[in-house]
């Protein structure tokens, strides 16, 4: 009796560690950033937000589902209200099978891209990630400024592939990665996302010709 008590206490924590413990990327790749040649051929695959001539152009394979995803939101908002003028947010589109949600956010994100309002649909989304399912895509536009609502709500409910988001999930299979959020500064592959103070060393070492840590 006592080793079954056992048993199901170890059981209960485990599975409360896999419902509450924060989402880590799949696809992790141990020891420091990796330089990939040909990065500069991806830029056209997702949304730049930002100047697309700025010296940094961070890459970030992302899911609006994934909560890591939601906070390295946050890390680069942070990162470029500091630097505003030299980096530059290149959004590709991966959104993961398990993620019931992720792939009609995306869609609904390229809606509202095509009033320019991507950036702040997302940050919406995310910052509102718990009520993916509970609110309508709608109401994320309304509160993220898209102006043509009517536009938007058809362009949700088309049922024709998106461009931007099939080239997005046919790089990262490409690329064999299984997580998100991956990221690229410049060609460097990250193992892990980065918080602001490591994003923003990395970007000063990139600058000076240096191998990012």
């Amino acid at each position: 009796m006592g080793a079954l008590t056992t048993a199901a206490v170890l059981l209960s924590v485990v599975l409360l560690h896999r419902e509450f413990a924060p989402s880590r990327p799949v696809d992790v790749v141990s020891g420091p950033p990796v330089f990939l040649s040909d990065w500069k051929d991806w830029l056209l695959r997702g949304r730049v937000i930002g100047d697309s001539a700025a010296p940094i152009q961070v890459v970030v394979f992302s899911d609006l589902e994934c909560p890591v995803c939601r906070g390295f939101d946050r890390t680069l908002r942070e990162v470029r209200t500091k630097l505003p003028r030299e980096m530059a947010v290149v959004f590709v589109h991966y959104p993961l099978q398990g993620h019931r949600f992720a792939r009609p956010a995306a869609r609904a994100a390229e809606c509202a891209g095509t009033q320019g309002r991507f950036d702040a649909f997302i940050e919406r989304v995310y910052d509102r990630q718990d009520s993916l399912g509970l609110k309508p895509w709608s109401q994320y536009a309304s509160e993220s400024g898209v102006q043509d609502t009517v536009a938007f709500s058809h362009c949700v409910i088309d049922t024709t592939s998106v461009p931007r988001i099939a080239d997005g999930v046919n790089l990262a299979r490409k690329l064999g990665l299984h997580g998100t959020p991956t990221v690229v500064v410049n060609g460097w592959r990250f193992a892990v996302a980065p918080d602001a103070d490591g994003l923003l060393r990395a970007i000063q070492q990139i600058k000076e010709g240096k191998h990012p840590s």
